[in-house]
């Protein structure tokens, strides 16, 4: 980085300098800095890249402050890259050390501009203040870097000697407008990202100039610290993160991203280790909490959500998936009457078309419901060849039914479905079937083919195919415990692993083999991604939307779908059962020798 210093003025009293006391006999001229410009180009280049080297040396004799390696690696970061993605546990010094990299930075770039955004304003002017205070206790020689400095109860705004400033910005209107060069995002799990992309990132859409007006090209600009402990997966923060984490691969110099959990802070002494211990062992301490907040661990639910996070992973049981039909009821404890759905919410271009796998096991006491396979057929292939390869999957399950989704895209699905298929990979022909439940296809389908498929067609308002009636079928089975999914992707990975089999399975294969675990996950994700919408207060016309907009739904309308059918049969079965029981012909004997008395 190229060098820009501010001429000083040389002052009457020689033993100061703006009110700083300097050796005797050292004057800072124009003629000194021109005599020693590249030692004093080299120092600053390498103290910027190595700020922790720059805190080591003005680290007073007497202090017994020393930085650990982790805390190295961040300050590093922060300055190296332009997107810093930390996620860390509490007793971290997360807030600290951005707040510190970033004051470094207004020391070493000129009239850079730099700001601290926490998901309140207040939060974030309270959180400056004390660590700006913490830096000048540990490093008083910092504070002789700041010519005015304002604290409020609402505001922090620091001026440095060269022209920078560091100052408290809020994720708010008023902010619109603003310029500034570099900034922290504190605790990004805690913003509203629509908020942030809308107000606080625009604030960097200009490069920092040197004190000549010329750019550095060596320089991050629009640098972005971002400081968090884990939350939501469905939030923005898990979004941005995933984001960044790619840039970091496709440019590996743009970007940093990395995490720990609450060992490093213990290893370090920053968090006692029996607190850690006494906090695993409390009865009121709960355990995504604790992953979240001391094992950076991002979990599947959200506080808005319509269902939690425990209601649907408590229920990930499923260990092997089905890619066909079981029909060995004897082995597995099923009885006789199981049967198979497959629903599907059609997609084309942007988007997969889901198919979700539903097994169901009735009872007396209702039906359980087993995800037992979820796939999703290639982006951009063509309806002919998506109806083919539907159809190899209902040739291998045998279903009782096959829901597809009616409105909009489904309706060029449907048009082949009714047709012969021919596979586009195994050439395999597949014959048509038919819908048993729409007109139009009644009087346009081959009249001897097999009719199992169901199109729904979901309206508005509060009829019985009505969406709200939908979503409310779906949280009610939801909540009852009796729909079962496939246990989590990292635990069939280490039960295949095991084997020896799994051990010495092709990589290919393996992840085809774990794809429907992953991809049920993707599934909660998107099911724990939904809330309930403002005004929607009917329980039995549940009206939903999208926590993170960015996130789809696909596999989840084509989940719900099939939860929508499959409760049809389940009310339909338990009124046969309860008029079977009330056969009155049961409670009656009747002789086998006739004639009347």
């Amino acid at each position: 980085m190229s060098l820009e210093v501010n001429t000083v003025k040389v002052i009457d009293q020689p033993d100061t300098r703006e009110g700083i006391k300097v050796d005797k006999g050292v004057i800072l001229t124009e003629d000194r800095i021109d005599q020693y410009y590249d030692l004093y180009t080299s120092y600053i280049n390498f103290f910027t890249v190595y700020p922790d080297l720059f805190i080591d040396m003005i680290t007073p004799k007497d202090s017994n402050f020393s930085l650990f390696p982790y805390q190295r690696i961040f300050l590093r970061a922060c300055m190296r890259y332009r997107y810093h993605y930390c996620t860390a546990p509490r007793a971290f010094a997360k807030s600290f050390l951005s707040i510190l990299a970033l004051y470094l930075r207004c020391m070493f770039l000129p009239r850079s501009k730099v700001f601290i955004c926490a998901p309140g304003k207040e939060q974030g002017t309270k959180i400056a203040i004390e660590k700006v205070t913490e830096i000048w206790d540990n490093f008083p020689l910092l504070e002789k870097e700041i010519i005015t400095k304002n604290f409020t109860a609402d505001m922090v705004r620091l001026t440095f000697r060269n022209g920078s400033v560091f100052d408290i910005v809020a994720a708010q209107n008023a902010q619109r407008g603003g310029r500034r060069h570099a900034g922290i995002i504190d605790e990004v799990r805690d913003h509203d990202g629509d908020m942030l992309n809308a107000i606080v990132l625009p604030l960097m859409n200009v490069n920092r100039r040197t004190v000549r007006g010329t750019l550095n090209d060596r320089e991050p600009h629009q640098a972005q610290i971002y400081i968090t402990s884990a939350g939501s997966k469905n939030s923005y923060a898990y979004e941005r993160m995933k984001e960044l984490m790619i840039n970091s691969v496709i440019s590996p110099d743009q970007a940093f991203i990395w995490g720990c959990d609450y060992r490093i802070p213990v290893m370090a002494g920053l968090i006692p280790k029996t607190y850690v211990n006494e906090l695993k062992m409390s009865g009121t301490f709960k355990e995504d909490d604790f992953a979240r907040e001391y094992m950076s661990i991002w979990t599947g639910g959200n506080s808005d959500s319509w269902i939690s996070f425990d209601t649907i992973s408590r229920h990930r049981v499923i260990v092997n998936t089905e890619f066909k039909r079981n029909d060995n009821p004897q082995k597995l404890g099923y009885n006789h009457e199981q049967f198979y759905i497959l629903s599907i919410d059609v997609a084309r271009l942007r988007a997969e078309t889901t198919i979700c796998v539903f097994k169901v096991l009735p009872s007396m006491n209702g039906f359980t419901k087993k995800l037992v396979n979820l796939e999703v057929l290639p982006e951009k292939l063509h309806f002919e060849h998506q109806a083919a390869r539907i159809k190899e999957m209902i040739e291998a399950y045998q279903p009782k039914e096959v829901v597809i989704d009616g409105n909009g895209l489904g309706v060029g699905l449907m048009d082949y479905m009714i047709q012969y298929s021919k596979h586009d990979i195994s050439g395999m022909v597949y014959p048509p079937y038919g819908s048993f439940n729409d007109e139009d296809y009644l009087n346009k389908q081959p009249r001897d083919c097999q009719k199992i498929i169901y199109v729904m067609k979901a309206t508005g308002g509060s009829g019985v195919n009505s969406q709200g009636v939908i979503n409310s079928i779906c949280f009610s089975e939801l909540v009852s415990g009796k729909v079962h999914f496939l246990i989590r992707e990292q635990d069939a990975k280490n039960r295949l692993l095991a084997t020896k089999k799994g051990m010495n399975m092709p990589i290919e294969a393996r992840i085809r083999k774990l794809r429907p675990y992953t991809l049920q996950t993707i599934l909660i994700e998107e099911i724990l991604n939904m809330r309930i919408k403002d005004g929607s207060i009917n329980q039995n016309n549940l009206t939903l939307e999208r926590i993170n907009t960015t996130m789809s739904k696909d596999k989840f309308s084509a989940f719900e779908y099939g939860l929508y059918r499959i409760k049809d049969y389940e009310t339909k079965y338990i009124k046969k059962k309860a008029r079977a029981k009330r056969d009155l012909s049961k409670f009656m004997q009747f002789s086998a020798r006739g004639g009347g008395r």
